[in-house]
């Protein structure tokens, strides 16, 4: 097989590992049976291996020495590590997206979180959970700010969010996501950074609350 042909199978690999993993298909601290995996998804082991090698520079897949490659597992003390970078990085985005964006982004913006407003009942998880990565993707997509475009993008940042999941439930969180949402709409800069820091601070005091007690 020609490097070329393993290169696009390894592509093929990354894309569907990473779905997996993203998906909760391999759940966090599950080891990768390489021979089944490589079997399900109808490739060898060296695409595949190539496909994991580049899931662990994205902090998704971790190798262990003489035990094998896991969907990686964040643990608290990391999982503080990420939001000090969300804060840090997603603040400069929500105010560089709120002085530039397109008032068509704004409304994009705007839209995600309409489905659950005054919705009776429990919000679905699941479909919050979407809403919400969509909600950063776009204020990071949107920033005008290539580079910081890319440390985001390269360092991973939205998956390994994915991997953490919900901190706080939808209930408490919506009004949040809606009043960041009211402040772009004014292209009130100063407000929409505050709000979103406050947002992801909350969320970072609920991990530190439980590494204190020991959960």
């Amino acid at each position: 097989m020609s490097l070329i042909a393993i290169d696009g199978l390894g592509d093929i690999a990354y894309d569907r590992v990473k779905e997996m993993i993203l998906s909760n298909e391999l759940k966090a601290g599950q080891k990768i049976v390489q021979d089944k995996l490589a079997e399900t998804l109808g490739i060898s082991r060296t695409p595949l291996r190539n496909a994991l090698n580049r899931l662990e520079s994205e902090y998704l897949v971790e190798s262990v020495p003489r035990r094998g490659v896991f969907v990686k597992q964040f643990g608290d003390r990391e999982v503080v590590e990420i939001y000090d970078c969300r804060v840090a990085l997603e603040c400069m985005a929500i105010t560089l997206f709120t002085e530039s964006a397109s008032d068509k982004d704004v409304e994009t913006l705007a839209s995600i979180f309409l489905p659950f407003v005054n919705k009776k009942g429990l919000i679905d998880n699941a479909k919050y959970s979407k809403a919400d990565l969509q909600f950063h993707e776009t204020i990071i997509e949107k920033c005008q700010n290539d580079f910081l475009r890319k440390l985001v993008t390269q360092a991973n940042l939205l998956s390994c969010i994915v991997r953490i999941g919900l901190v706080r439930p939808p209930e408490e969180t919506l009004q949040e996501h809606l009043d960041i949402i009211e402040a772009v709409k004014q292209r009130d800069t100063e407000k929409a950074e505050a709000l979103c820091k406050v947002h992801l601070l909350k969320s970072k005091t609920l991990i530190l609350e439980k590494l204190a007690n020991g959960s």
